[in-house]
C-alpha cells in the first residue's frame, strides 16, 4: 500500500499518518506530505516493474530522458510572426 510505506526506508505500518496530510515515518524519523509519500512510492513501484535489472533507489537517476529546455525562436515583426532561427544557447 503506497499510502502506508514510508518511501524513505520502506517500512510499513497503518498508523504513520499524524495528522490528515502529514505522514511521518517512526523508524526513520522521515517526514513530508502524505499524498507526496504515496506518489514516490507508486513512482518507485513503477520504476521496479518496467526495470527488473536494478532495483531504484532516490539516488539513482529518475530521469525521463526529455530535456527541460525549451526551444526559443527568434521573430521578425516583418515577417508576419514567422520564426527565423533557433536560438541553442540562450542563457538568461
Amino acid at each position: 500500500d503506497t499510502s502506508k510505506t514510508c518511501c524513505v526506508c520502506g517500512r510499513e505500518d497503518d498508523g504513520q499518518r499524524v495528522e490528515r496530510g502529514l505522514y511521518v515515518c517512526e523508524s526513520c524519523d522521515a517526514a513530508f506530505n502524505a499524498d507526496v509519500n504515496g506518489a514516490e512510492n507508486i513512482c518507485l513501484g513503477i520504476n521496479e516493474e518496467s526495470n527488473s535489472e536494478s532495483a531504484p533507489g532516490l539516488g539513482g537517476d529518475r530521469s525521463t530522458g526529455w530535456l527541460a529546455q525549451p526551444g526559443v525562436y527568434l521573430y521578425d515583426l516583418s515577417c508576419g510572426f514567422q520564426p527565423q532561427r533557433e536560438v541553442v544557447d540562450c542563457k538568461p
